[in-house]
This record gives structure tokens, C-alpha cells and sequence, in this order.
């Protein structure tokens, strides 16, 4: 399968397992223990899947292309969490343990230009697999999502309470892992003392849903660059076609509530061409 077609895969597995149940619940699963570096995909100063160079070429608007040179910060002032889509390729309905190709490349696609701006911390968790999701396309039963939230609950907790050390952090997700730093964000964060640590939190490529002031909860959605402990979530589509009614995106069931739609672009001064939802 393709990086695109994965792509597209884990974009929809977030919005299908979350109403996916299983057909009995699962026995107990024993907690990771996320003082094992080995839990981890990500750590600061670590030699692993996050540091890559990131040296790129962009091509500009008329044509001409020129290197821009990747370098990680020295002492990055702030943090950045960061929960991985639906990339898995075991077998099983929830992922195991084990670093594999798919969630180095992930990382790789997605987070390691973070690294520009935070310390990277992305903990391993037992995600619903990409063959869970086939098996729910199919009418079949999804993994354990509850397993899955817990271990990225747990990995939270042990960053606040042993690497964190008051300082700011960014949490990131992208489809499943968006769905995972929704319930951290409603369980953990809102209301919490650590929500005035949080910088902002992308909730990318999923449905959130929020009031008609576009909260989520008390967090609001971003409306400036200079903004803090707010959100930033949004699902794209070509300019040309609407969402259609069968979309699964760009909207919620939430009854009172509409899907959270912040254009990244307009942040920065309004450089963004193109309606909001």
C-alpha cells in the first residue's frame, strides 16, 4: 500500500472506530510502563526515528528551488507530545509494542520538523490497527480503543510527571491519534492546572466538536498566531467540491455542536485564500 493510500486509510479510521465496539470486552491488558525508553518513539537527545535530517528543497512559486538546511534547537523552550494516526501493519486487532517501519516513517512525514521549535516526545501505544479497520469497513468488530487510550493516558502522565518540569507543551495528533488527544484533552487537560501549560493542540484530521464560540470544552479554537491554550482542527477539501452528505468529515453528531474548522493559513496575518466551513 502506498504512503497515500495510507494516508487516506488512517484518516478514516479515526472517525470509523470511534463508534466501533467490540463484540465482548477484552480482558485486562497490562499497563506499559513508560520509564522504559523502549516505549517510546521519540525522546529528546535520543538517536531514534525522530532525528532525521530534515533538509529539504523548496520550490517557489516561479519555478526556482533552492536547499533549506534542517536544524533541530539547541535548547528548545517549549514541548511537543505527539500521538501517530492509524499506520500500524500487525496483524492483530491493537498493535503491539515494537518500533516497525510504518511508525518510523510516520514520524518522519508528520512531527520531525517539530523538532525546529520543542523537545519531541511520542510515545509507542497499542493502536487499532490498519486490519481492525479493513475488518470494521467490512462490518466487522474494531480493536480495543479503550487500550489504545490508555496507554497514551499513561505516557501523558509519566511526561508531565518526570520530563515535563512546568514547562509548555504543544500536544499534536493526526486521525486515531487526533481521537486520542480528544479524550486526553476532555479527561486530563480541561479544567486541569497543566491547561495553562498548554501552548496549543493540533487536532488534525478529525471531527471536534465544538459550541457555537468554537470551544471544546473551555479550550478555545485558535483565531491568532499569538494566541495560547487553544486548539487548532480542521479537515480539508478541494475549493471546487463541497463537502458532499455522505462526507464523514467536516462535521459532527454532536447535537448543539458543529465540527471545528481552523484554517492554519490565517493565523498569520490572513494569508489565506479560500472559505472557512
Amino acid at each position: 500500500m502506498s504512503k497515500t493510500m495510507l494516508a487516506a486509510f488512517g484518516l478514516t479510521a479515526g472517525l470509523l472506530l470511534g463508534s466501533a465496539a467490540c463484540a465482548q470486552a477484552p480482558a485486562p491488558a497490562t499497563p506499559n510502563d513508560y520509564a522504559k525508553t523502549e516505549n517510546w518513539l521519540c525522546l529528546p537527545g535520543r538517536a531514534d526515528a525522530c532525528a532525521t535530517d530534515q533538509t529539504t528543497t523548496i520550490v517557489a512559486a516561479d519555478g526556482k528551488t533552492s536547499v533549506e538546511t534542517f536544524t533541530p534547537a539547541a535548547n528548545a523552550p517549549v514541548d511537543c507530545f505527539y500521538v501517530y494516526p492509524t499506520v500500524s501493519t500487525d496483524p492483530g486487532n491493537n498493535s503491539d509494542m515494537t518500533i516497525d517501519a510504518a511508525e518510523r516513517s510516520v514520524v518522519e512525514q508528520q512531527l520531525n520538523r517539530f523538532a525546529s521549535q520543542c523537545r519531541i516526545y511520542a510515545p509507542m501505544y497499542r493502536q487499532i490497527t490498519l486490519a481492525a479497520l479493513r475488518k470494521v469497513m467490512m462490518g466487522g468488530q474494531a480493536g480495543d480503543a479503550a487500550l489504545a487510550y490508555a496507554d497514551v493516558r499513561d505516557a501523558w502522565n509519566h511526561y508531565l510527571a518526570h520530563e515535563n518540569k512546568g514547562r509548555g507543551v504543544i500536544l499534536i495528533g493526526h486521525s486515531q491519534g487526533s481521537r486520542m488527544l480528544l479524550q486526553l484533552l476532555k479527561e486530563e487537560i480541561d479544567g486541569k492546572p497543566v491547561q495553562t501549560q498548554m501552548i496549543s493542540a493540533l487536532v488534525l484530521g478529525m471531527n471536534t466538536p465544538v459550541d457555537a464560540e468554537g470551544r471544546y470544552g473551555t479550550i478555545p479554537s485558535c483565531a491568532s498566531a499569538s494566541q495560547t491554550g487553544c486548539l487548532v482542527s480542521y479537515v480539508s477539501f478541494r475549493a471546487s467540491s463541497p463537502p458532499p452528505a455522505s462526507s464523514r468529515f467536516g462535521r459532527t453528531d454532536a447535537a448543539g455542536q458543529r465540527a471545528a474548522c481552523v484554517n492554519p493559513a490565517a493565523l498569520l496575518a490572513g494569508k489565506a485564500p479560500g472559505p472557512r466551513m
